[in-house]
């Protein structure tokens, strides 16, 4: 059993659900969106009863108190080290102000729908395609379960040997349909999903587009952190793990993540629109310390789904080569009867099989079915496609095949004998 079907199993018993995708995926659109999501909340709720509490002079009545605690939650506080004197230019304290604090719930939202469009795309154009393949993986999860019934296990693989065979034998995508096709045409409509739909790759690289923008997504994501925090977030895992070697806690104070920070306000004496007086108190940011440990946990699963992303992107677009293809076929179709085994030596019934009838789509398909259902139920598919529905096809159309070349054939000797009559008679 390969990482994929080890992971699709887990994903299976956790969720209960089948899906068109392998497990990568469901790390960013479902797993990532959850936790995102859930920090959400968690700040929300959080952010309405523990969001800053600020030292104010013993002068202060407890109409200021909740004032300066307003006030200085709504506008930004900034931070220096308590080493330093607090700078008088306002230049200078916009460069260290603490911008994020009170938008993280919103924030944490905004990047859950960002993972998710990946998964809205390949969902919208997925349906262009003519073909349900999560209606065909759940067909398939039945189809292998004990407790169902003979009857509807046989009701359930007919169906899907019909939808994939009906996919895989359209008209619009037999290889005449694409004759008209010049050179620069054919390679733009394989290589763009939108308009290769009868090319036989239209899910394939609709699927490897959508990775590139689980991708991009992943790595964009660590971009916005870095803008929301005012530093360059790439490396931030880089000094958790040094801060940690060298044994400082999470309660030393950070320039991503201060506990204290400093407020300047204005409080106007009623009566005296002219008469101002301007404050600096020192505030406290319970917040932080929960949110440095929750963008920590999220800093390193951002890697780990970068990397499963890459990985993952490259794995597919090596398994979609005519040569992987073409293993994967021939190696379910060695596992049965020993009678098809004897009739694998006929090596061009394999590869018209593959390249012809199934092409990329169709191998795409067997695929997820694979992944997600188990390896026993493609082998079963593509044993009755290949006995069912090609071989039928490929030996009427080798015969009518034959039948007219031995006709030209024919009619050539025809010619030649008339021909040597004639000139023997003239």
């Amino acid at each position: 059993m390969d990482f994929h079907s080890l992971m699709g199993r887990a994903s299976t018993m956790m969720t209960g659900k089948r899906n068109d995708d392998v497990i990568s995926d469901r790390l960013n659109y479902r797993y990532t969106v959850t936790i995102l999501v859930g920090f959400a909340i968690l700040n929300m709720n959080r952010l309405h009863t523990d969001q800053i509490k600020c030292w104010i002079p013993a002068f202060f009545t407890p109409n200021y108190d909740e004032y300066v605690r307003s006030i200085c939650f709504v506008q930004n506080t900034y931070f220096v080290e308590h080493t330093d004197k607090i700078p008088k230019s306002s230049n200078l304290k916009k460069e260290n102000e603490i911008l994020y604090y009170q938008w993280i719930p919103f924030f944490l939202l905004v990047k859950a729908f960002l993972f998710y469009i990946p998964r809205i795309s390949w969902n919208t154009l997925g349906l262009k395609s003519g073909i349900q393949v999560g209606d065909l993986v759940e067909l398939s999860y039945d189809y292998k379960q004990p407790s169902t019934d003979s009857a509807h296990r046989q009701t359930c693989m007919n169906h899907i040997i019909d939808t994939i065979d009906q996919y895989c034998n359209d008209h619009r995508r037999q290889h005449d349909s694409r004759a008209h096709l010049n050179v620069l045409q054919r390679c733009f409509s394989s290589g763009w999903c939108l308009t290769g739909k009868y090319l036989g790759n239209y899910l394939v690289v609709l699927y490897l587009t959508t990775k590139l923008m689980y991708i991009g997504v992943s790595l964009f994501q660590i971009y916005l952190l870095g803008l929301m925090l005012g530093s360059n977030f790439a490396f931030y895992g880089i000094q958790v793990i040094d801060r940690f070697f060298r044994g400082i806690h999470w309660d030393t104070e950070s320039r991503l993540f201060p506990k204290t920070t400093l407020c300047d306000f204005t409080i106007r004496e009623y009566g005296h629109p002219k008469l101002s007086h301007d404050y600096t108190v020192p505030c406290v940011l319970p917040l932080n310390l929960f949110n440095q440990q929750m963008f920590t946990l999220l800093y390193f699963w951002y890697v780990v789904v970068i990397a499963l992303n890459i990985c993952d992107f490259f794995v597919w677009l090596k398994a979609v080569t005519v040569r992987h293809r073409l293993d994967f076929i021939r190696k379910r179709l060695q596992t049965k009867k020993q009678s098809l085994v004897r009739d694998m030596k006929n090596q061009a019934k394999i590869r018209a099989f593959v390249n012809d009838y199934l092409e990329s789509d169709g191998y795409f398909i067997l695929s997820l079915i694979k992944e997600n259902s188990s390896d026993y139920v493609a082998t079963e598919v593509i044993q009755r496609l290949y006995i069912e529905r090609f071989l039928p096809r490929y030996i009427n159309e080798t015969a009518r095949t034959i039948s007219i070349y031995d006709d030209i054939d024919t009619r050539k000797d025809a010619n030649t004998k008339r021909s040597n009559l004639c000139s023997w008679i003239c």
